[in-house]
C-alpha cells in the first residue's frame, strides 16, 4: 500500500524500519518495555508472512498496520471454514490523528484482500467505536467468572470419572497440547489458529528477552481412558495469608477441552484445590457450562463481560455458503448496504439441508441491514433480532426472526486469547 497525504506516507515496511515500526506499536499502546533489536529479532518469526504497514512523516513511524490470511472455523463444525484477513497492530501516533491515516490504512488493506477472494476480515478491537465505521461488528463476547472456593460439583457429564488430571509444568505441554486445541478450535466458530511459534512463547521454551520466567504458570493435562490428552488448563496462582488466614487467587488464563467430561474433571481439579479462596476464570464463553456443573451456581458469577473478536464481510455469498446453517428452511431476500462499496448487494437466499445459496436478485428485501449487523451475526452468536431491536436490521417480524433463528449456531464461540 502507498499513497501521500501531506508529508505522511502510506506503504509497506521495510527491513531496516522494522525496529522503528514495532516501537511506534509500543508507543502508541503504552507498553513501557523498551523495545530493543534482540526484541525484534525474537518477534520478528512470528511475522512470517505477514503485511507490515507503515505511516512515515518523514522518517517517522506515525502509524503502524499488520495483517495475515490464515483460516478462520465458521459454524458448522469441523471443516467449515473461511479465508480470514487477520488483523492487528493497528495504531495512529496522538501527534498525527484526525488526519485520514488509519482510513488510508485499513481501506486499501479489505479492498486488497477482497480482491484476493479473502471474504472475511477479523480482529480484536481495542476502541470498539473505530472498526464499526468501517463495517466491522462484535461478532464474539467473552465473560470472567469469579468462583468462590470450594465449589463442589453436583450435575458432572457421563464419562469424567475416567478422566484422569495430571498436575505438570507449561513446558510439559508442548508435545501434545497444539494438536488438541488445533481439534477443539477447528469446532469453535471465530477461533483463532495457535502457531507452532505461539506455543513455544507462551510454554516459556522461547521467551523473550527480559521476560521473568520464574514467573511460569502450573498446567493441567487430562487423559481419557486410553491415556489421550483430552483436556488443558493453565493457571498461576498468588498466594496470600494474614494472620495464618489464606485468602488466595489462582487465575485460569487458558482451558479446553475435548468433551465436556475432560472440561468438567478439570473445573473438578480447579475449584477444590487447597488453601485456595477464589478461582478466577478469563476468555471464557457467555455460555460457559460452569456455573450449571455446581451445586451452588451462585459460586461462580461473572465479574465482567466484553466483546473481543470483531468480524467484517467482503463477500456475502461467499461468507454465507462456507457456513453451516441449524435454522429451519426458508428464503428471504437480503438487502446488505456497505459505505466502502466492498460487500453491498441484494440477494435471495435459500436454506435448505444446513447449506444455503445466496443468488443475486431485483426483487423486494425481506430483510435489510448494514454490512456490520451482518458481520455481527455471521459466527452465530450475536442474535440478529437483537440487532433489529436496535434499529440496525430493518424488515417485517417474522422474517428477520426466521433469518436470525438460521444465523444462529450451538456452541458458541471459546474466546480464548491467542496473542492475536
Amino acid at each position: 500500500m502507498s499513497g501521500q497525504q501531506g508529508q505522511v506516507e502510506v506503504r509497506a515496511v521495510s527491513e531496516g524500519e522494522r525496529l522503528a515500526w514495532l516501537r511506534s506499536v509500543a508507543r502508541t499502546f503504552l507498553d513501557p518495555a523498551v523495545i530493543t533489536e534482540e526484541g525484534l529479532r525474537h518477534r520478528s518469526p512470528s511475522w512470517e508472512g505477514h503485511r507490515l504497514t507503515g505511516a512515515f512523516d518523514g522518517d517517522r513511524v506515525v502509524g503502524t498496520y499488520r495483517s495475515w490470511d490464515a483460516p478462520l472455523p465458521v459454524p458448522g463444525g469441523a471443516g467449515h471454514g473461511v479465508l480470514a484477513d487477520h488483523v492487528s497492530a493497528v495504531t495512529v501516533a496522538p501527534t498525527h490523528r484526525r488526519r485520514g491515516l488509519l482510513t488510508r490504512m485499513i481501506t486499501a488493506d479489505l479492498r486488497a484482500a477482497r480482491e484476493r477472494g479473502v471474504p472475511l476480515a477479523y480482529l480484536v478491537a481495542g476502541e470498539a467505536p473505530i472498526y464499526g465505521r468501517f463495517g466491522f461488528g462484535a461478532a464474539v463476547g467473552t465473560q470472567s467468572l469469579q468462583v468462590r472456593a470450594p465449589a463442589p460439583l453436583q450435575h458432572v457429564p457421563a464419562g469424567a470419572e475416567d478422566v484422569v488430571v495430571e498436575l505438570v509444568e507449561d513446558a510439559d505441554l508442548r508435545p501434545e497440547a497444539p494438536a488438541l486445541h488445533a481439534s477443539v478450535a477447528a469446532g469453535s466458530p471465530g477461533a483463532v489458529a495457535r502457531t507452532q511459534r505461539w506455543w513455544d512463547v507462551a510454554l516459556g521454551l522461547d521467551p523473550a528477552p527480559g521476560e521473568d520466567t520464574k514467573q511460569r504458570r502450573t498446567a493441567l493435562l487430562a487423559r481419557d481412558a486410553a491415556g489421550a490428552a483430552v483436556g488443558v488448563a493453565r493457571y498461576r496462582a498468588q498466594e496470600q495469608w494474614a494472620g495464618m488466614r489464606h485468602d488466595s487467587t489462582v487465575e485460569v488464563t487458558d482451558l479446553f477441552a475435548a468433551t465436556p467430561a475432560a472440561q468438567a474433571a478439570l473445573w473438578q481439579h480447579l475449584v477444590s484445590m487447597d488453601v485456595v479462596d477464589t478461582v478466577r476464570l478469563t476468555d471464557r464463553p457467555l455460555d460457559d457450562p460452569l456455573p450449571e456443573l455446581l451445586h451452588d451456581r451462585r459460586r461462580a458469577l461473572p465479574a465482567e463481560a466484553s466483546d473481543q473478536f470483531w468480524a467484517r464481510l467482503l463477500d456475502v455469498p461467499a461468507a454465507l455458503a462456507a457456513r453451516g446453517w441449524l435454522g429451519p428452511p426458508g428464503a428471504c431476500v437480503l438487502e446488505v448496504h456497505d459505505a466502502l462499496g466492498l460487500a453491498g448487494g441484494r440477494w435471495r437466499l435459500e436454506l435448505a439441508g444446513g447449506r444455503v445459496e445466496a443468488s443475486a436478485t431485483a426483487d423486494e428485501p425481506d430483510v435489510t441491514c448494514d454490512v456490520g449487523a451482518l458481520s455481527a451475526a455471521y459466527l452465530g452468536q450475536t442474535p440478529l433480532v437483537a440487532l433489529a431491536a436496535a434499529g440496525r436490521v430493518r424488515g417485517e417480524a417474522p422474517a428477520v426472526a426466521q433469518l436470525s433463528a438460521q444465523l444462529a449456531w450451538q456452541p458458541t464461540t471459546w474466546p480464548s486469547h491467542t496473542g492475536f
